[in-house]
């Protein structure tokens, strides 16, 4: 009788032993399908529309990567200059876009000539200031180096310095691939006036997610 009793009782003991670390690997693969890639790509600038407004996007405008990856920004169209700017994980991209030039229902079309060439102050989710843009004159560019970890195209006094070098139809433009070595939320705008403040061209970067480490 103890015999009988025993058999099963082995036997299931094994089966969890042998079904243990199946499950444990089940979840290391799923965890790894979960977590974000090291490097991405986000063309600045829509790659087929590549003049006018309609050009003057980021695609993907929200982009995640694990801590320590990169993300290479490949510029289509012309007059593009990169900035990268930390901001709370809480910003939206409503939070900006109420804070830039109000567009009509019906065009899209930013509704205030003169809006790109006002003074603005950008500010995050948390009330943060961001960006402080300056009128224009002087400052042809949103140039504002504080707490600024990019940028393609500063002014030095009244002389801004040239925009990135974009796609045509037939020639490549600038490919420009930034490491991200700490985890937050990051706004990436065009220093261009008009794109950034009146047509919006802005996107997030985000680093690191759950599974990363804090070091």
């Amino acid at each position: 009788m103890k015999s009988r009793r025993t058999i099963p009782i082995v036997t299931a003991a094994l089966a969890l032993a042998l079904a243990l670390p199946l499950a444990a690997g089940t979840d290391d693969k799923d965890k790894d399908k979960n977590k974000a890639p090291l490097d991405v790509l986000v063309n600045f600038g829509d790659p087929v529309t590549l003049a006018g407004a309609a050009n003057q996007v980021l695609v993907p405008d929200e982009a995640t990567i694990r801590k320590g990856g990169t993300v290479t920004f490949v510029v289509n169209g012309g007059g593009h200059g990169i900035a990268i700017y930390p901001v709370s994980k809480d910003t939206t991209r409503d939070d900006i876009t109420m804070q830039l030039c109000a567009h009509d229902p019906v065009t899209n079309a930013c509704v205030d000539p003169t809006f790109a060439n006002a003074d603005h102050t950008i500010r995050d989710g948390r009330n943060n200031v961001v960006i402080v843009t300056g009128t224009n004159p002087p400052f042809q560019r949103v140039d504002d180096p504080t707490d600024r970890l990019l940028a393609t195209s500063t002014q030095i006094g009244n002389v801004a310095g040239v925009f990135l070098t974009g796609t045509t139809a037939t020639t490549a433009g600038t490919q420009l691939q930034v490491r991200f070595a700490k985890k937050g939320r990051f706004l990436a705008v065009c220093m261009n006036r008009n794109h950034y403040l009146a047509n919006w061209m802005f996107g997030f970067v985000n680093v690191g997610n759950d599974d990363d480490d804090d070091n």
